[in-house]
């Protein structure tokens, strides 16, 4: 039986996941499957049209899947497609930057397949590794010599694993776990809530037309119990996400505002 069933949105190549991979396969049954190029942004998008192909290509010492398709699609695959029967837990990571606020987990590719795990019925962690943008943009995180940076994610990564894959949580879907740069196992794990996030125009214009610039981090309005005031005090988030959609004191309250005929 498989215990983990291991994407990204980033990629086979992507220097967080093999770290991750590694460090997982030391104590579980892990089978992988990624998008075969970088899809980041694209939330839990579900491929209509195409058709999609699965391969299998090597990675150093194991054999992984890729697909030409969303994160949310390897998940779909994974399941139903590569697996003989259920794994214990999907896990979806390390992502190139942090995933915390409503505004970016909703877009997130990492946290899509995630949610698309959850949907079928199976536990689900998401984890990212928060990257200053002053590092990042100097780093390149699909060269394997970049590796190191993500170790210590990977070790927290397994570590929570450790703790979520044999219990049940009937009142949660997913685990976001969102990482500090210099974190090790040792560092203070916060459990937190996303926060409210406006991050205003994300286009930019360019000489063709507009383009996507993701935004900066702004460490603002620092609520207490957030996932953005963790990372700014260096503590390891871990977010309980729902996906309900609506609640009953919504309802209640629709109610008392609406008279329906």
């Amino acid at each position: 039986m498989t215990d983990i069933l291991l994407t990204n949105d980033d990629g086979y190549e992507s220097a967080g996941f093999y770290p991750l991979l590694k460090e997982l396969s030391k104590e579980y049954s892990v089978v992988a499957i990624t998008p075969d190029k970088e899809r980041s942004w694209i939330g839990k998008a579900i491929t209509s049209k195409d058709i999609l192909k699965i391969n299998k290509v090597p990675l150093h010492d194991v054999d992984i899947y890729t697909l030409n398709g969303t994160p949310a699609d390897c998940v779909q695959i994974g399941l139903f497609n590569i697996l003989t029967s259920s794994p214990k837990m999907v896990v979806s990571g390390i992502n190139q930057g942090v995933n915390i606020g409503h505004a970016r987990i909703l877009s997130s590719g990492t946290i899509g397949a995630a949610i698309e795990a959850s949907i079928q019925g199976t536990p689900a962690l998401a984890t990212s590794l928060m990257i200053p943008s002053e590092l990042k943009k100097d780093l390149d995180l699909f060269d394997e010599k970049n590796y190191s940076i993500f170790e210590n994610a990977a070790k927290i990564t397994a570590k929570i694993t450790r703790k979520l894959i044999n219990k049940t949580f009937d009142d949660i879907d997913v685990f976001s776990m969102n990482i500090p740069y210099h974190a090790t196992i040792h560092s203070k794990l916060k459990i937190t809530k996303p926060f409210r996030e406006n991050y205003e125009g994300l286009f930019h214009k360019i000489d063709v037309g507009y383009m996507l610039q993701t935004p900066n981090l702004i460490f603002k309005e620092l609520s207490d119990g957030t996932d953005l005031k963790a990372l700014y005090e260096d503590e390891i988030s871990l977010s309980p996400l729902t996906f309900d959609l609506s609640s009953d004191e919504a309802i209640k309250n629709l109610e008392e505002q609406i008279t329906l005929a």
